[in-house]
């Protein structure tokens, strides 16, 4: 098993080249099957299909780019939290482009030889 530090910024990697490219279904498939996402303002999604079709909206609405940095990671066993930091990137069509900052934890479930996102939740630092 990779170190869970490691692994992280290896999918965290895979994640933010995936969003690059617009490829939802490559981002979607960096969690677990029974990954939940917790996005600020919405209901709780659950599985693969929903997580895909979050991160299509996304994309679509005009996030472009995701930037990732990893602040602390915490271990044990099969399990890891993440707390990090993100920038993304917004460039809405015909509008003006616009960069959020954040932060998020993702708890980290090693799989199938992989670390992968198991639970994932972020909000931003914009106040409402």
């Amino acid at each position: 098993m990779d170190t869970a530090r490691d692994g992280i910024q290896a999918g965290n990697e895979k994640f933010m080249a995936a969003f690059k490219q617009g490829a939802a279904a490559a981002v979607a498939a960096l969690y677990t099957s029974d990954a939940q996402l917790l996005p600020p303002n919405s209901r709780m999604m659950s599985g693969p299909q929903e997580i895909q079709a979050f991160w299509q909206g996304a994309m679509q609405m005009g996030i472009k780019d995701a930037k990732l940095e990893t602040e602390t990671v915490e271990s044990q066993g099969d399990l890891a939290v993440e707390v990090g930091r993100y920038t993304l990137t917004i460039q809405p069509e015909g509008g003006a482009s616009q960069i959020d900052l954040g932060k998020y934890v993702v708890v980290w479930k090693y799989e199938a030889g992989a670390w992968k996102l198991y639970v994932d939740i972020w909000n931003t630092n914009t106040p409402a």
